[in-house]
């Protein structure tokens, strides 16, 4: 049998831990490095804008999966509409909620939400922070040992505080996409088996739509191949969410078309700029109706 390894080799690799969180931890809060208060006055700026009359104002707040599929800042989509999206890597509302109570002060006409916000994250914003730019200093480390500096990501937390940028969209090669896609697949199973609704986040919505704005429960769907495989845990959550969130008057449920082409999709979640382009015309489409409907 085996021996354990040696006390100091655990009290070495706690060591080694600590100085990584602690040096994720400093650049985290570094001057200009605070992404959840920047982007609450990025959306004030733009809530407290004044509008043309007759135009609707529209805010958007989503995951990455919105970033990929919608039009970038506030460039004009729809005559009439008034928009800008707020987003953030992964599930849960993270630190696009101190944008909340900006809302409550200067609220939109329509008030979009992907519904991947509203799977209560299980770790705090500041731990999902610092574990995505640990994934990026890992990929680019990667990256340039083998030689490939030039396909290194860059830092993608400046493109969050202004949310001027397109998406980046990498396509991943189809041996790792496979690969990497199953991992993927399972981790959000688990997510929508696991994790609770956000009720403080419904309550909300909930009080936002009692004050007449429109709310949008927005499913962004992955691809359809993707789709098929967490259907079960997914569909189960959804349910949840209505019983947490019933439709009304002033709130509506809404899905995205899922595509099955492959060649639409980098990794099979988020859209490259073939699936943006087809995905373009519905998503003006809902704009129209919703400028309509005000």
């Amino acid at each position: 049998m085996a021996s354990a390894p040696p006390l100091r080799i655990w009290l070495y690799s706690a060591a080694l831990a600590a100085s990584v969180l602690a040096l994720l931890a400093l650049v985290r809060w570094a001057p200009g490095r605070e992404p959840d208060m920047a982007i609450a006055l990025h959306t004030q700026q733009f809530l407290a804008a004044p509008t043309a009359p007759g135009n609707v104002r529209i805010l958007a707040l989503g995951s990455s999966l919105l970033w990929a599929s919608t039009p970038p800042g506030q460039l004009p989509v729809v005559p009439g509409v008034k928009w800008m999206r707020m987003t953030k890597p992964g599930t849960g509302i993270g630190y696009l909620r101190p944008s909340l109570e900006v809302i409550d002060h200067f609220p939109p006409d329509v008030l979009v939400i992907d519904e991947n916000l509203l799977v209560l994250a299980q770790d705090s914003a500041a731990m999902e922070a610092m574990r995505m730019d640990f994934f990026l200093a890992t990929k680019k480390l990667a990256y340039r040992l083998m030689g490939q500096q030039w396909l290194a990501p860059e830092q993608q937390y400046p493109a969050l505080l202004d949310q001027r940028a397109s998406f980046q969209c990498d396509q991943v090669a189809p041996e790792l996409l496979s690969r990497e896609g199953a991992q993927r697949n399972a981790d959000i199973k688990r997510w929508f088996h696991l994790a609770p609704v956000d009720r403080e986040l419904t309550d909300w919505l909930q009080r936002l739509s009692l004050h007449g704005v429109r709310i949008v429960l927005l499913e962004m769907r992955r691809s359809e191949l993707v789709e098929q495989v967490i259907a079960p845990e997914k569909k189960a959550w959804q349910g949840r969410l209505r019983q947490a969130l019933p439709p009304g008057p002033h709130i509506h449920y809404l899905a995205s078309p899922a595509f099955t082409q492959a060649n639409l999709y980098c990794d099979g979640r988020h859209m490259n700029r073939h699936g943006v382009r087809l995905f373009a015309p519905w998503w003006q489409t809902q704009l129209q109706l919703l400028r309509d409907r005000g």
